[in-house]
């Protein structure tokens, strides 16, 4: 693979798809977030190609969350918590990730209201289905 090869491959990919690039205004983090929720509920971003693709838009959306929420470069959350904000960006149901056997409804709903903890097991599964590391649930 040559640079040349790699330069001409994401042109044609920019100009055929619109592009995809940094955010500069809440509208253009607005688009990326839908298109990584998108990709994330359809392809499993664990996987090439798809894990480079989501690790590039995931990277211009961190930034642009960093510059733009200063609140949260310094974020401190709960294994719960993650989740639940996990959840809510994928927009993904307690259901959802019950018919997926991720985690029983149930289960989740006690976890959620932090009366129940984050096993290693479950920790492995939802950093999968989520695409993160495990040490967020941990």
């Amino acid at each position: 693979m040559t640079t040349a090869t790699v330069v001409s491959a994401w042109e044609a990919f920019q100009a055929a798809t619109g592009g995809i690039k940094r955010p500069e205004t809440e509208a253009d983090y607005e688009t990326l977030r839908e298109l990584l929720n998108d990709l994330t509920n359809r392809y499993n971003c664990n996987v090439e190609p798809y894990g480079s693709l989501f690790d590039l838009i995931a990277t211009y959306m961190h930034d642009w969350e960093l510059a733009h929420e200063p609140e949260l470069k310094n974020l401190v959350a709960t294994p719960q918590e993650m989740l639940a904000i996990l959840m809510r960006e994928h927009g993904v149901t307690q259901y959802q990730l019950d018919k997926e056997g991720v985690v029983n409804q149930g289960t989740l709903s006690r976890i959620l209201k932090g009366e129940r903890g984050i096993s290693k097991a479950l920790a492995k599964k939802l950093a999968e289905r989520f695409g993160v590391k495990v040490e967020l649930f941990i």
